[in-house]
């Protein structure tokens, strides 16, 4: 019922019947956090990815205070419905490490080591990062959306947010273990 999520549903379907040969075989779910979050049935998937959405899994309350129930039930979720062996891959806006995650989520960022954590919680390894998507020039202090290619802040320091480029994103892979553990 989101029109934002709609849209985005719509676009993202389009994209995937424009090639049936390289994506003829992803299985979408329908997924609005954080009233709907099932990811598919019971150790049905071979791989998970998410993008740039795990800050939107965090919520504070009237009072300020953070909570991460939806953070948790998305990488439980991840985690039931991943086969054994399973991937899970996350691209996520790093924040600096000694950010609080109540400071983090609002600039559209969380901290690796917090990412990392959640997923090892619900029961995943951690089974490699990579800079992929890393940019050094980020601080990781300010809002995403004010640096490329959202450039928020419109033409307001501009050339400042240019020379930065793109956040600093963490890119992560976990596995689901197998019933030997492995």
């Amino acid at each position: 019922p989101n029109p934002f999520m709609r849209k985005e549903a719509i676009a993202y379907q389009r994209k995937l019947a424009s090639d049936p040969a390289v994506y003829g075989r992803i299985r979408r779910e329908p997924f609005e956090p954080p009233a709907y979050m099932a990811l598919g049935a019971p150790d049905s998937a071979d791989m998970i990815l998410t993008f740039l959405n795990m800050h939107d899994f965090m919520y504070a309350n009237v009072h300020g205070g953070v909570t991460d129930v939806i953070i948790d039930r998305f990488f439980r979720n991840a985690f039931q419905t991943l086969k054994p062996g399973g991937i899970l891959g996350v691209v996520a806006h790093r924040a600096a490490a000694s950010m609080s995650v109540t400071q983090s989520f609002k600039l559209a960022r969380l901290p690796q080591a917090f990412v990392i954590e959640q997923a090892e919680q619900a029961g995943f390894r951690l089974a490699g990062t990579s800079n992929i998507s890393a940019n050094s020039k980020d601080p990781r202090n300010i809002p995403v959306f004010d640096l490329p290619p959202t450039l928020a802040q419109g033409s307001k320091d501009r050339a400042k947010y240019e020379a930065i480029g793109p956040a600093d994103d963490m890119t992560l892979r976990f596995v689901k273990p197998a019933i030997n553990g492995e």
